[in-house]
């Protein structure tokens, strides 16, 4: 039996240890890099070890994976995989900083498209040699960097805190007391030998205190984490695998996530056109020339290598709507004719606008494309069409999803001066030039997952964001029953970036607001007082507790929601689960929705694809991110087949864990309180068992508590 026991004990531990160092060696691969890079030293460009480049140093790049954050002060619009770092899809095409912020204090936030984070692969850039080739400048090197943050966070995580992690400690004292007063016992019934009094005792106490123990819950996660990477899912941190088992609120982004990634062109309608609301969804062929050269030329399209167009959906959308071909950096063939660019601003959601300075023949063209908010703050109100804003709510009302345009002339001051043009300097003053109207549809799995999800009572939420050159998520709603309104108690929370009017549309399709139910809107802020309307755009009362979640229901703004949490945190937390659509959300509102969620209690998971995600997928008890990255710090599990499917295997593996473990603890206790028992029954006895009735005796209590325990 000795022999026996110490075999099981030693197995046991070999166990534990092979599932913990393939844990730790997956996560070692994410830390470790090496290779060398090319710096500048001296004026010559020399080849060093990564680690001895130090904040402050240029380097040339060259495809492969950038070892420290850098921002770019040259070059030709390098091409980068951020997937592994944050989650995004796509490749992202980099510009160097602009010359006319040269004043300014570099901000990796402001200056995103300038900036490379460490982690992320480089997949085209410059062949030139030396000075002559793509430079940057090394901002942060080693755990500084963004990369090394995010492996901090992981390593210094604090597994969600269970029950269980509390009342452990009273079992173990327990358990301590008892393992003293039958070490007493055994020792005075065992008088006649000291130090088979003292063996016996120890076995005793090691009965008591199963050293099998540990192996519960580390056995159990590695089992399911090696299941789910047969289903394609990683995981770099196996502890969020018993969390999973715990979680009650789920949280998806929309496009790339319930939605199928990218946008529909529906059509682009000019001022005149614009009037005609039925047209919206009529043919998508563009006839305005001036909005066709807007389309073909307000965007942050790159051309690869290989020709593929890089860049956010709706600009790709847009784009390929009108006779364009992107040709370099700064030129567009159009219609015959070639198209230069003079000055580009990327997407900016705090202006929720983007623009661009153009050469087309002898006229030097300023085209600003953005939210139709924006745009008419904008314009020369002139040149709006009449009732603009009621048309737009209206078509967000439909489900459509709309940017609109504007134009004007630029005319330089001096030869440099469009060096010197700042955003501020270009978008005011403009004409209206149209609007472009898209939808989203939506992938085939995600109606079976939300309902599995309801079925395994766990409530569900879409939450989003305007962040990139922003979509919208309409999809064929009448497949998707996100909301069971037998289950009042677990209402469906939408959470849009775009138009709160659009996320309401949905709802009401999706079933989680009624046709006829009264929805409330708490659309802007006027002297710190929030200006609450119904749908029709009519002033409303707020409606009371009450009535919330019986006849009425609750829309925000991302703005609103704020100022909630802010100055009135105790109405916040009321009306937050009575909101059933969050919209026109900034990346830090997602993030400050899920937070308050976790907050309450809830145990919470976020599914998301992009970049825009990263902080709500750390923010959430579980992240899953839907990356084509072999391993990506941004979440602790990564679905390599990018299906929300891998939302259900997460979570019944982590049910399964979490049972399992908690069964096998339980079994464990109650083994070593028979074997205890029966020993120190024994030895006042003075009976010996031969090894076939121990063994047989072990059987039989193995058998029992095996169906007790599971």
């Amino acid at each position: 039996m000795a022999i026996l026991n110490t075999v099981v004990r030693i197995t046991a531990g070999l166990v534990v240890s092979v599932f913990q160092y393939s844990s730790d060696l997956d996560l070692y691969r994410l830390m470790v890099t090496e290779g060398t890079v090319e710096v500048l030293r001296d004026g010559v460009m020399t080849s060093v070890d990564q680690i001895n480049v130090v904040p402050g140093d240029i380097v040339r790049l060259t495809p492969g994976v950038a070892y420290f954050d850098m921002v770019i002060l040259q070059g030709s619009s390098p091409l980068l995989d951020e997937s592994a770092l944050t989650g995004e899809v796509h490749p992202v095409a980099k510009r160097p900083l602009d010359r006319a912020n040269a004043d300014l204090t570099y901000d990796p936030k402001v200056n995103k498209s300038s900036t490379i984070s460490a982690g992320t692969t480089i997949l085209e850039c410059s062949e030139n040699e030396g000075i002559r080739g793509d430079l940057a400048i090394v901002t942060h090197t080693g755990s500084f960097t963004a990369k090394g943050k995010l492996l901090s966070d992981v390593l210094s995580y604090e597994r969600h805190k269970f029950k269980f992690d509390t009342e452990v400690k009273l079992v173990l004292a327990i358990l301590a007391v008892e393992a003293i007063v039958l070490l007493a016992i055994v020792f005075s019934v065992l008088e006649d030998n000291w130090e088979y009094s003292w063996f016996y005792a120890m076995f005793v106490v090691g009965t008591v205190f199963p050293p099998l123990l540990p192996s519960v819950f580390v056995v159990s996660v590695g089992i399911s984490c090696k299941r789910l990477q047969r289903n394609r899912i990683t995981c770099t941190d196996s502890r969020g695998i018993l969390i999973a088992g715990k979680v009650k609120k789920a949280f998806f982004d929309k496009t790339g996530t319930l939605t199928k990634q990218g946008l529909d062109f529906l059509s682009a309608k000019s001022g005149t056109e614009f009037q005609r609301l039925e047209s919206v969804t009529g043919s998508s062929g563009v006839t305005d020339h001036a909005l066709k050269l807007g389309l073909a030329t307000c965007h942050t399209l790159h051309a690869s290598k290989s020709g593929a167009l890089i860049g956010p959906a709706v600009d790709r959308m847009g784009f390929s709507a009108v006779s364009a071909q992107v040709l370099d950096e700064e030129l567009i063939s159009f219609e015959g004719t070639t198209v230069k660019y003079l000055k580009r601003f990327e997407f900016d959601h705090h202006s929720m606008t983007q623009s661009v300075i153009i050469s087309h023949g002898d006229k030097m063209l300023v085209y600003v494309k953005g939210s139709p908010e924006a745009i008419a703050k904008l314009c020369v109100p002139s040149s709006l069409p009449p009732n603009f804003h009621e048309k737009t709510r209206q078509s967000a009302r439909n489900g459509i999803y709309q940017l609109a345009m504007a134009t004007s002339t630029y005319t330089f001051k001096t030869a440099n001066s469009v060096n010197e043009v700042k955003r501020e300097d270009i978008e005011k003053e403009l004409n209206f030039a149209g609007v472009i109207n898209f939808q989203n549809s939506m992938k085939e799995d995600s109606p079976q997952v939300i309902q599995e999800l309801r079925e395994g009572d766990i409530v569900s939420a879409i939450i989003t964001v305007s962040f990139d050159s922003i979509a919208v998520i309409v999809f064929d709603v009448k497949q998707l029953s996100l909301f069971d309104k037998s289950n009042s108690e677990h209402p469906f929370l939408s959470v849009q970036g775009d138009n709160v009017l659009t996320g309401i549309y949905i709802a009401k399709k999706a079933g989680l607001i009624g046709q006829d139910e009264n929805v409330v809107i708490g659309n802007n802020i006027h002297d710190g007082v929030i200006e609450w309307l119904d749908a029709t755009d009519s002033p409303a009362a707020l409606p009371s507790v009450s009535e919330l979640g019986v006849s009425s229901s609750l829309a925000l703004t991302g703005e609103v929601w704020q100022h909630l949490l802010l100055s009135d945190p105790t109405t916040a937390l009321i009306l937050a689960p009575h909101t059933k659509v969050f919209g026109r959300c900034t990346p830090n509102d997602k993030v400050s929705i899920v937070s308050t969620f976790v907050e309450q209690g809830e145990t919470t998971l976020f599914c998301g694809d992009g970049g825009n995600d990263c902080g709500a997928l750390k923010a959430a008890h579980v992240g899953i991110a839907l990356s084509d990255a072999e391993a990506s710090v941004v979440a602790p599990f990564t679905s390599l087949d990018k299906t929300i499917t891998s939302v259900l295997d997460v979570l019944k593996e982590g049910r399964c864990a979490l049972a399992s473990a908690f069964a096998a603890y339980k079994y464990m206790i109650m083994y070593g309180q028979v074997e205890s028992i029966n020993q120190v029954a024994n030895a006042y006895l003075s009976i010996t068992f031969t090894e076939w009735v121990s063994l047989r005796a072990s059987a039989s209590a193995v058998i029992c508590l095996t169906k007790c325990a599971f």
